[in-house]
């Protein structure tokens, strides 16, 4: 049989891909090969899980590969998918495995193409893939993914239920109800799609019940009198229902949850009970490659802002309605080159590196290129994507809380329905944030929530220096610097004697 090699350096290239995603190489794996199954229109989505066998399986019935796409499909040199034409990412699943994995097996069936094929690493350390028409578990047109992950590493998933909460996180709106409504009046998906866990089916509910929700606000978003967009808020019955990466509003594109964000609103203790999904199609031209995030450059910010804009102040609307005091956040170019400079600060303290990218590491044999297998420390890749240059200068940009500690995974009951369960151990890297704020009932110089550094600008030591440019910044180091003391303290990460604040000040003088 015919024996391919897949082009390009690859070891260094999936290295690369996996840094495009703030969240760990195990949640993008399956996040994508979910979205590949949603690209080709599939309306049952089986995910397998086997632990013994080191095995993750994804088999859909949609409309398959044709022979070209195939062979991109195993091609890293191939170009990527058109934006706008789906929220996969050209197979990166499968690729994007070899960083864990020793072998993928896929097969393809559609109305002009049949095949499969064995991609794996070679005692060479090459990988490499062959024609394998051996592989018949298709019966009828679909494509089906086998990942083998390393046999003396187990599976890099929990169990099942991090599985579904995986799922669940990244594509909430597949099974809400009025969204699925949307879907098909839309013509984006059918409104029976299905999606199984080692064959239990993830059900179907709305917001209001699943979650015990309050104060709901369900809507339509149009524009010249046509619907663009749907979208529900609502204020739920516990804290952090979703998980703690997954409060504020889902923004999502064609079902996937693209981000959660707070929409430049800081909204204080509340801020955990607050849940919302806001479906816009359009925006899917918007997209950055990976997927995670929106691309505003100016070229494109007039059409982003008219269709983002909309669920900014509906949300605010939404907020006031409901009696919630909230400060608006600002997220300006001063904000953004404080990160940057904090960041290089952050890499020189280790517990700062535990407090803003945490995520549960595992150990991933990976094989080198002599054959010998190295374990290695696995966790998902920090970035930052820029923001766009059709903003202005002084422009505020959304402010975005993903959250760091651990969710909670959803179960099926069969007889009661899906209900909460107990936290998993799951972590999500998101990086540092840094954002302005005016809380003028506040003392705090500022103070640090979830990934963000919130520093005050109302404080009054803050309002006597505004006007001078240098002592301005060094208000802004020095507050930050006083928050990450407390917070480390308060945590009992350091011990209290520790003087970590003249530490960091310290460091950033050199």
């Amino acid at each position: 049989m015919p024996i391919h090699h897949s082009n390009i350096n690859f070891r260094k290239l999936i290295k690369d891909l996996a840094e495009m995603y703030n969240y760990p190489l195990p949640e993008v794996i399956l996040t994508e090969l979910v979205a590949n199954s949603l690209d080709a229109k599939a309306t049952v989505i089986n995910i397998s899980y086997d632990e013994i066998q080191h095995k993750l399986a994804i088999e859909d019935n949609g409309s398959g590969m044709d022979r070209k796409q195939f062979s991109q499909y195993h091609d890293f040199a191939a170009e990527l998918k058109t934006r706008g034409s789906g929220i996969g990412f050209a197979g990166l699943g499968a690729k994007i495995a070899f960083n864990c994995a020793s072998r993928v097996m896929t097969e393809t069936w559609s109305n002009s193409f049949r095949g499969a094929s064995n991609w794996y690493l070679n005692e060479k350390g090459e990988l490499i893939w062959d024609d394998s028409l051996e592989i018949n578990k298709l019966k009828s047109p679909g494509t089906r993914v086998e990942i083998y992950f390393d046999g003396k590493n187990r599976i890099p998933y929990e169990d099942e239920k991090e599985i579904e909460h995986i799922v669940m996180r990244h594509f909430f709106p597949l099974f809400e109800t009025s969204f699925l409504d949307f879907y098909e009046n839309a013509g984006i998906y059918k409104k029976n799609i299905r999606v199984f866990v080692n064959h239990c089916e993830i059900n179907k509910f709305s917001v209001e019940d699943f979650f015990g929700m309050q104060k709901v606000e369900r809507f339509t978003l149009e524009h010249n009198g046509k619907k663009y967009g749907v979208g529900v808020f609502g204020i739920t019955e516990n804290d952090f229902s979703l998980g703690e990466e997954s409060i504020g509003v889902g923004i999502c594109i064609f079902g996937k949850v693209i981000k959660y964000d707070f929409l430049q609103q800081f909204l204080g203790d509340i801020s955990s009970r607050i849940l919302g999904f806001v479906e816009v199609p359009v925006l899917i031209k918007h997209l950055n490659t990976s997927k995670t995030d929106f691309i505003k450059g100016k070229h494109l910010y007039a059409e982003f802002k008219k269709y983002y804009e909309p669920v900014r102040q509906r949300f605010k609307d939404w907020l006031e309605s409901a009696g919630i005091r909230t400060t608006e956040v600002k997220r300006t170019e001063d904000a953004i080159k404080l990160e940057q400079e904090i960041k290089k600060i952050i890499r020189e303290f280790s517990e700062l590196n535990d407090l803003f990218n945490n995520v549960k590491k595992r150990q991933i044999n990976i094989q080198k290129p002599n054959g010998e297998v190295e374990t290695q420390i696995q966790a998902g890749g920090e970035v930052t994507f820029p923001e766009g240059e059709g903003e202005k200068k002084n422009g505020e940009t959304p402010y975005l809380d993903t959250g760091t500690d651990q969710g909670k995974s959803l179960i099926e009951n069969t007889e009661q329905g899906d209900t909460r369960a107990t936290p998993i151990s799951r972590r999500k890297n998101v990086g540092l944030r840094i954002s302005f704020c005016e809380e003028d009932k506040k003392t705090d110089l500022a103070w640090v929530e979830g990934n963000t550094i919130f520093i005050n600008l109302a404080h009054k030591s803050y309002q006597k220096v505004s006007t001078k440019p240098q002592l301005k910044t060094l208000h802004h180091i020095f507050s930050i610097a006083i928050c990450l003391d407390r917070k480390l303290k308060d945590d009992e990460i350091i011990p209290k004697d520790r003087k970590f604040a003249d530490e960091f000040m310290n460091k950033w003088g050199g």
